[in-house]
């Protein structure tokens, strides 16, 4: 049952409630807002996190393991790749269409959205068609 669920959907909705919420940010800069912590580098350099960076980096965390997801094959992963279509298609039309979703963070969590469902259909196709020929060579 779980494994039919796309982490980034899960990402989804907490952008999508925080930002219509306006819990995050700005009204002009909902994602830009830096948080309190400021990390001082070797070189000098402060390196200031934004909201935005900090689900970024959740949203990369939640990739990877669709990604390794993308691996196992059976009902259940065909429906979470099929999910992961929708799960796409909503973050595009929020971008395209919704106010405060217009915006870097967004097309970048966007973009693996796609990536997302693209790995997992590639990954199907690549791991079907080598099972269908191992199964074909031993009928022979």
């Amino acid at each position: 049952m779980y494994q039919m669920v796309p982490l980034l959907g899960i990402s989804l909705i907490v952008y999508a409630v925080l930002t219509l919420t306006g819990a995050v940010g700005t009204a002009e800069q909902p994602w830009h807002e830096m948080l309190f912590v400021d990390l001082n580098l070797v070189s000098g350099e402060t390196w200031k996190i934004s909201f935005g960076d900090v689900f970024l980096l959740f949203s990369m965390g939640l990739l990877f393991v669709e990604l390794l997801r993308a691996t196992k094959t059976g009902s259940a992963s065909i429906m979470n790749h099929a999910f992961s279509v929708v799960v796409f298609v909503a973050a595009l039309l929020l971008f395209i269409i919704v106010k405060g979703f217009g915006n870097s963070v967004f097309f970048l969590f966007m973009a693996m959205t796609f990536l997302d469902f693209m790995a997992g259909f590639i990954v199907t196709t690549v791991t079907a068609r080598r099972d269908l020929s191992v199964a074909g060579g031993l009928g022979d």
